[in-house]
């Protein structure tokens, strides 16, 4: 049985968060450490998510661009990043088919071939520590009402089981609007997303392993 939560963003319509640049402030422990863009616009049939982000940490410069396009049915058909940490870059690519994926990533210079996990239907290309598969997720999910995908990991060129499940601390953080849903993977990584079911919007994603938050910025 789908979880609730799923049920109600299904009710609202398997839409897509419209196109424009959505904004988001990054944060490691409390403290503020950098900033995230997620500008959305459409292409035919295909939605492309355009990602940047800059940020500062234990005296590092992190800094990512990446682009993600989802098909009419928001499987992802093509992914590619570029990442620079303290001077050093790196790039990753995705390419997608309903059933397969040809990764090259930070730490494989070859296309990793990979296959859907048992008992899946659809790919998810979530970066750690980036946004865009994280702004999908909700719409995504909505669409197919499903509660395991296969994730994959551009950066080291692994496919994973991704599962959700109800949110682990439902408690509604200051700052996130009072209509706010939430959704939560449960494996191979916890992190919460609450988000709005009428645009399918992201307000806040926690990633609790890692003690970090990004809150949407309305300006």
């Amino acid at each position: 049985m789908l979880p609730a939560i799923l049920l109600a963003a299904a009710a609202a319509g398997a839409v897509f968060p419209a196109p424009g640049t959505y904004r988001y402030s990054a944060s490691l422990g409390a403290q503020r450490i950098g900033e995230w863009t997620a500008s959305v616009k459409s292409s035919g049939e295909n939605t492309e998510i355009d990602e940047s982000s800059s940020a500062s940490f234990a005296g590092m410069q992190l800094g990512a661009r990446a682009s993600l396009v989802l098909g009419p049915d928001l499987a992802p058909t093509k992914y590619g990043g570029s990442y620079r940490i303290s001077g050093q870059n790196a790039s990753v690519s995705v390419t997608l088919t309903p059933a397969s994926a040809a990764i090259v990533g930070a730490q494989a210079s070859q296309p990793q071939q990979v296959t859907l996990a048992a008992s899946t239907r659809h790919f998810v290309v979530i970066e750690p520590g980036l946004l865009a598969g994280l702004f999908a997720l909700p719409a995504q999910l909505a669409a197919w009402k499903e509660t395991a995908v296969t994730w994959i990991t551009p950066a080291t060129a692994q496919a994973q089981l991704l599962t959700i499940g109800a949110a682990a601390d439902s408690v509604r953080p200051p700052g996130v609007p009072p209509l706010d849903v939430v959704i939560s993977t449960a494996s191979p990584i916890a992190a919460t997303i609450w988000y709005d079911p009428a645009t399918l919007v992201p307000d806040q994603v926690i990633v609790p392993s890692q003690n970090a938050v990004l809150t949407r910025e309305r300006r």
